[in-house]
């Protein structure tokens, strides 16, 4: 498999104060090639939007760049204020699964991630910012698709994480929640941070780089 990175915007200035950084990872996956040699680097103000088909690696890769996975070859490093730290230190991580218990309505969902973070509990405002704020007592297995992608939102807020990295965020989105979402992420480039977006949708130029990096199949 190989991989194309094309830049979207012109390079400016840009922040140095953190740095995700990639250099040539390979990954494999029941004994076969997934990708190969792909090397990396995010620091504040960018905006990498991963593309390709479905199956061919782009979860895996949002993975190994949180740190819940490890490659086969190639090394992956974080870095904060100039120091090296971990991945946890660093990543704000919104899955493609959204992995709250059904149970609990959504703002004693939101309470709980506040409480294992160890951040004020400011569950009704980010509720009110992803739209939610009129079912925060909805429990969450009764929300629809596209409410349980906004409380995963939520949650990525409130980690306060410098580097975003978001696996399908607009998934079961409609067109409001889709021009949310990138209002959210702007927000957060202008602030500094940076964020890697697994998409099936065309990407949005915005922060100070914008870059599109395509999974290809080989051929």
């Amino acid at each position: 498999m190989s991989y194309e990175s094309t830049d979207l915007m012109p390079h400016q200035s840009r922040s140095e104060k953190h740095e995700l950084s990639m250099r040539g990872i390979s990954l494999s996956r029941g004994g076969h090639p997934l990708f190969s040699g792909i090397s990396l680097s995010v620091i504040g103000g960018d905006v990498v939007w991963i593309g390709g088909d479905n199956g061919i690696g782009k979860s895996s890769l949002l993975r190994l760049m949180t740190g819940l996975s490890r490659a086969d070859d190639g090394d992956i490093s974080w870095t904060l204020k100039d120091s090296p730290c971990e991945a946890e230190e660093l990543i704000g991580y919104q899955g493609h699964q959204d992995a709250f218990k059904p149970a609990l309505c959504a703002a004693e969902a939101l309470n709980f991630w506040a409480d294992v973070m160890d951040r004020p509990q400011t569950s009704m405002a980010l509720l009110d910012i992803v739209g939610l704020g009129t079912r925060a007592d909805v429990p969450c297995g009764q929300l629809s698709a596209g409410q349980k992608r906004r409380l995963s939102l939520a949650r990525l807020m409130l980690s306060r994480k410098p580097v975003w990295i978001m696996d399908e965020p607009s998934a079961a989105m409609d067109a409001e929640g889709i021009e949310l979402i990138h209002n959210i992420i702007s927000a957060h480039l202008a602030r500094g941070g940076s964020a890697v977006i697994a998409s099936h949708n065309p990407p949005r130029i915005t922060g100070i780089r914008a870059r599109q990096l395509i999974l290809k199949a080989a051929s």
